[in-house]
């Protein structure tokens, strides 16, 4: 008899955990599994949750077997925060990925940043007096919503169209325009499509090109194609160039931001479960080694704590809805991860604004 409550009262926890699980399980709540059964049952609940099926029992033992060192991991890290402030880890979609398997598929190595594309800047970028306290750029409109890229390494895209997205917002006063990030993998001759690119790249070719397409107009496939830019006859957004962020100068950066979301490249290793609060770089190499590109969408500071707003491309299951706030003013001349190091934004005069019949909002 107690036997079969005890099973009835675990079904019912695994029945709240999904619940929980559906709406981003507190990473606390995560303790509560330590059984081989109780795990197990919790990776089944997270299989259902994402949709996950195997092609044989072999394959689903593996993932089960990475799913729980996954586990392990996170539990591990959350257990030394020291604050509510500090950030945390917490199962998503990448849970049943092995470290070098998410790291192919979604931080693979970007290459080096040609040396014609750093330090642009003809004037100093590192004063702005006038720049506010904090700044969300997605409460002034001029960020869209949150994107995934897919099994695809186009983040270099993905980073890009944001920061045209937002100085388009922000030239013409109307709300996001979503942009193609398909027409950049396809078209940028000088990227690789999925295989990585830097936004510096995007810009220039958005310029020469006069504009680029609406989302709507050129779609997003996750995958290699054939550049369909001139059978797309209504340019979304147009832009006059770009500048690059001071290198290793965190004012420049924070001056840049203070105008505009700005693209940067980082080390994003570690990234796999973030899930809240400010991530403070403690596994990032040290080396000089970009893995992803995001935006930075905005600065704060809470409890004396100053960090990055940071729009990712990895959907919304991931992180703060698909947001994450990274520590800034370490004294660490490179920043977190190398944020300070490769920052870029596009440059729009205001007489290019973005005409009345092409615009729509997807924030």
């Amino acid at each position: 008899m107690y036997s079969l409550v005890s099973k009835l009262l675990f079904l019912l926890f695994l029945c709240y955990s999904m619940i929980c699980l559906s709406s981003c399980m507190p990473s606390y709540e995560l303790d509560r599994f330590t059984s081989e059964e109780e795990v197990l049952g919790l990776f089944q609940l997270w299989q259902k949750e994402y949709g996950r099926e195997y092609e044989n029992l072999n394959d689903e033992a593996k993932r089960f077997d990475i799913f729980k060192d996954n586990l392990k991991y996170i539990r591990e890290t959350n257990a030394r925060r020291e604050s509510a402030f500090d950030y945390s880890l917490g199962l998503n979609e990448f849970a049943d990925l092995s470290r070098e398997e998410f790291s192919k598929i979604f931080t693979p190595d970007m290459g080096p940043l040609p040396k014609d594309k750093v330090d642009l800047n003809d004037e100093d970028d590192d004063s702005c007096p006038d720049a506010p306290p904090s700044i969300d750029w997605r409460k002034k409109g001029a960020v869209t919503k949150v994107k995934y890229q897919g099994h695809c390494g186009s983040c270099w895209a993905f980073a890009a169209t944001g920061a045209i997205e937002g100085i388009n917002a922000i030239v013409s006063g109307r709300r996001s325009v979503s942009v193609s990030e398909q027409e950049l993998v396809d078209c940028v001759e000088e990227a690789k499509g999925c295989s990585g690119g830097w936004y510096h790249n995007a810009f220039q070719y958005v310029k020469n090109n006069e504009g680029i397409a609406k989302e709507a107009d050129y779609l997003y496939t996750a995958e290699n194609g054939t550049c369909k830019a001139s059978e797309i006859k209504r340019k979304a957004v147009t832009l006059s160039g770009y500048k690059t962020v001071t290198y290793q100068s965190e004012k420049s950066l924070y001056c840049a931001v203070s105008r505009q979301p700005v693209s940067v490249a980082l080390d994003a290793r570690d990234f796999q479960f973030y899930k809240e609060g400010i991530y403070n770089g403690e596994n990032c190499t040290g080396k000089l080694y970009t893995s992803h590109a995001v935006l930075i969408v905005g600065y704060d500071t809470v409890a004396d704590r100053d960090y990055w707003i940071v729009k990712n491309s990895w959907g919304e299951s991931w992180g703060m809805k698909g947001y994450m706030f990274i520590k800034r003013n370490t004294g660490n001349k490179d920043g977190v991860c190398l944020i300070n190091d490769y920052g870029a934004y596009p440059t729009k005069e205001e007489e290019e604004a973005v005409k009345p019949e092409y615009y729509y909002s997807s924030i």
